[in-house]
């Protein structure tokens, strides 16, 4: 019995040592990963309070109290900035300036302009330095941080920027270890206000433990209360924040002054210990009971043949199980004999189990421990790679933006003029003609050159005006100039300009109708009156284009309870080809030598940002096609007594 308790406590010695020395890794492991995470936290930040223009631009919306026109301009530069910026870097949600006074003026979220935030810690502390480890659980209970530090330029203070964060890929790290360990369970805490500790993840035993749970200053023995004392130790005997015996190893986050606890219940690391316990109390009750019978019906006459059985016993008490027991003397000794040499078979065989146990679960460990390395290491590689890719497309798209912009300007440039001489030319000739009584043929060719002069200037001016709307909405800079306008109006005035242009046969035939059906009443929208235009005439010039005679048809209709109103125009051409029907709004879809496939793609994103559709088909009977978008329309919300 004496040899099983000694075997028994020896064998849970070894194990609770390499469980602890496991522990231990996984904490040295956590500990490099959560401070390389608020590292890489920093450095995002600096990255969005080192811009200059950012500063400048503040420094400008600060400095022109009497001019409201130069801190509008300012504010959006501010916003143009933070917008460019929040695409570059993932799990930014909103990212916000203030100014010296705590209020909003620059922002990804226009909700936020404008609001005060004078007593919240984020600006408080943002005034100071660069602070990463401010945390909040937003409405759905998630944990999230800000990223908040002051924007100083010329050794000046202007105000603070502030990151709206995502903290996702700091949570995902506490479950790899809880899905290897069954009662496994990692610890991150820092100090409240009055100095007790502050659970800071989501817990496997306390899911919503986060920012809510705490455990006294005054439990002292704890794990969690030792790590914030910055007792970095190996726990083979303490009790959680649960009461449940566990074993634990703590660190202390020196950056961040924060404690972290890697632990696991007693339980489940002595599990195989369960069995070797059971078999020591039946051998030793056993051995008891086989000794008293033997000393009291045997005495004097059986000493020898216990002598040697005892020699043998502390044989095996020293490990030494191979030894058989072959006893020869009185039946009852040599039964006895034979009984021990199965219980030592049995001793035996439980040992070798055991070890194997006890093998077993230090490989799996180990095998979790290098899988969990691997996957951190991996991760972190990737991290890394995406960084850098992220960084080179960032940069390529700039390049490739700022060319496009450039080259796009530069070619408007010279096109003005050229249209404006050429279109005073082609007036004067077609005066003379008109003077002349007989049109001669060098003035009638003069005509018809200028003619193929103007149609391809007017095509190359609004290619560049493509182009440059398209590099707006790719990089998300499109703005509307909103403004209450009459659309019978606006469709009116469209339709009026191509029936000229149609009477002037720049479509190569004048045996096309435009017919608009304008609704009875006045229809109001809240719209940018140019950008509607554009896509109005986007649209009949795609009709024209495709249409050699007959009625392009333009309607209104009010739909969803009168809440919007919908556009179509129907034209009588050849309808749209069917390859090209699935990718109709995506960029360059066309297979005309007319276009190049970008008016259909802007006029879609200029509907959309109204917050309305554009659809197109095309007609039954291959007669044709129709486009269609809708606008939501303009009601007022307060009627006056006399009913305006």
């Amino acid at each position: 019995m004496i040899f099983g308790i000694f075997t028994y406590l020896e064998m849970e010695q070894t194990i609770k040592s390499e469980i602890l020395k496991k522990l231990e890794i996984v904490a040295k492991l956590k500990e490099k990963n959560f401070q390389d995470v608020f590292e890489q936290n920093n450095e995002k930040l600096n990255l969005v309070s080192s811009r200059y223009q950012l500063k400048v631009e503040l420094d400008k919306y600060n400095n022109n109290s009497s001019s409201n026109d130069n801190k509008l301009s300012s504010q959006k530069i501010m916003n143009e900035i933070l917008n460019a910026i929040k695409p570059e870097i993932t799990r930014f949600e909103d990212i916000i300036i203030l100014d010296l006074a705590g209020r909003v003026v620059a922002s990804t979220n226009d909700t936020y302009l404008g609001t005060l935030h004078t007593n919240d810690t984020y600006f408080i502390e943002g005034k100071k330095q660069n602070n990463v480890t401010i945390l909040y659980k937003d409405m759905g209970q998630t944990l999230k941080s800000y990223l908040t530090g002051p924007l100083i330029l010329n050794n000046k203070l202007l105000g603070v920027v502030t990151i709206f964060y995502n903290l996702g890929d700091l949570l995902s790290m506490f479950k790899v270890f809880e899905e290897q360990v069954a009662t496994g369970e990692i610890n991150l805490v820092k100090k409240d206000g009055n100095g007790d500790a502050l659970i800071i993840n989501p817990l496997r035993f306390a899911p919503n433990a986060s920012l809510n749970l705490t455990v006294s200053k005054d439990k002292v023995d704890t794990p969690i209360i030792q790590s914030l004392l910055k007792n970095e130790k190996i726990f083979s005997d303490a009790k959680d924040y649960r009461g449940v015996d566990v074993l634990a190893v703590t660190r202390y986050l020196e950056n961040l002054g924060w404690g972290l606890v890697v632990k696991m219940d007693k339980v489940e690391a002595f599990t195989p210990l369960e069995n070797l316990k059971y078999v020591t109390i039946l051998s030793g009750i056993l051995v008891g009971i086989a000794i008293i019978i033997t000393s009291k019906f045997l005495g004097n006459s059986v000493s020898k043949p216990i002598q040697k059985l005892r020699d043998i016993m502390n044989e095996v008490a020293h490990g030494k199980y191979d030894t058989k027991i072959d006893i020869k003397g009185p039946q009852e000794i040599e039964e006895l004999a034979k009984q021990l040499d199965v219980m030592r078979n049995n001793i035996s065989n439980t040992n070798t189990h055991l070890n194997e146990l006890v093998k077993e679960r230090t490989e799996k460990i180990e095998n979790a421990m290098s899988n969990l390395k691997e996957k951190e290491e991996a991760l972190e590689e990737s991290n890394q790679n995406l960084l850098v890719a992220n960084e080179k497309l960032s940069l390529q798209s700039k390049i490739q933006r700022d060319f496009i912009n450039i080259t796009a300007h530069e070619l408007r440039t010279p096109i003005v003029p050229i249209i404006t001489l050429t279109e005073l030319l082609y007036s004067k000739i077609e005066k003379e003609n008109k003077a002349q009584k007989t049109l001669s043929k060098e003035n009638e060719k003069k005509q018809e050159f200028l003619q193929v002069i103007l149609r391809n200037c007017y095509r190359l001016y609004r290619l560049t005006e493509d182009i440059l709307d398209v590099t707006k909405i790719e990089s998300q800079t499109l703005k509307l100039n909103k403004e209450i306008v009459e659309l019978n109006e606006i469709i009116e005035n469209v339709v009026n300009d191509y029936k000229e242009i149609i009477s002037k046969k720049r479509y190569g035939s004048d045996q096309i109708r435009i017919v608009y059906y304008p609704s009875k009443e006045n229809i109001f929208v809240n719209a940018d009156k140019g950008r509607v235009t554009q896509v109005l005439s986007n649209l009949l010039d795609n009709a024209l284009k495709f249409t050699k005679e007959g009625d392009i048809i333009i309607k209104t209709k009010k739909i969803k309870e009168n809440e919007e109103i919908m556009v179509s125009i129907k034209d009588s051409g050849t309808g749209i080809d069917p390859d090209i029907l699935p990718q109709l709004f995506n960029k360059f879809a066309t297979k005309s030598e007319q276009g190049t496939g970008l008016g259909l793609f802007i006029s879609k994103n200029i509907i959309e940002a109204h917050g309305g559709i554009m659809e197109g088909e095309n007609n039954s009977g291959n007669n044709g096609s129709t486009f269609y978008f809708t606008l939501p329309l303009w009601i007022p919300t307060k009627t006056i007594e006399n009913g305006e």
